[in-house]
This record gives structure tokens, C-alpha cells and sequence, in this order.
């Protein structure tokens, strides 16, 4: 998919679903399932402040983890 993002790491994506980033769809290829994200100005901010320690409220943080796991394993 043309502008989008792609993260294999579930804590990572979940982390940006809690930051409201669009998600817009996954890629499966055998068992590794790779998630994709509408790549804007704001995703690329939420992706450093991911990796430079970026806070997430935990409730929101909890259930975007809850639902990318029901989503990446079709529960």
C-alpha cells in the first residue's frame, strides 16, 4: 500500500492506534503479519516519540494492544 507505514512490532502499533494513527490494514505473509498504517506527518512524530520514550495513556494504550492482538491473530 502507497503511504502507509509498516510495523511488525504489536507494541509499537498499538502504542500509535492509542495516539489515534489511522490503521489501515495488515499484510500477511506465512505467520509473520505486518501492520500498516496511513503514513502522515503526525505518525512519523508518534514513531520517534515511540522510540524516545513517548508516554500513552494506559487504558487507551491496553485496549489498541487487546484489539491489534483479536485483529492479527482474527479472534
Amino acid at each position: 500500500m502507497e503511504n502507509s507505514y509498516e510495523t511488525q512490532n504489536l507494541y509499537e502499533a498499538a502504542y500509535l492506534l492509542s495516539k489515534e494513527c489511522p490503521l489501515a490494514g495488515k499484510k500477511e505473509d506465512g505467520h509473520k503479519v505486518t501492520l500498516l498504517f496511513q503514513d502522515t506527518p503526525r505518525l512519523q512524530e508518534e514513531v520517534l516519540n515511540f522510540y524516545n520514550k513517548g508516554m500513552a495513556e494506559a487504558k487507551k494504550l491496553f485496549d489498541s494492544y487487546r484489539t491489534l492482538k483479536d485483529y492479527v491473530f482474527k479472534r
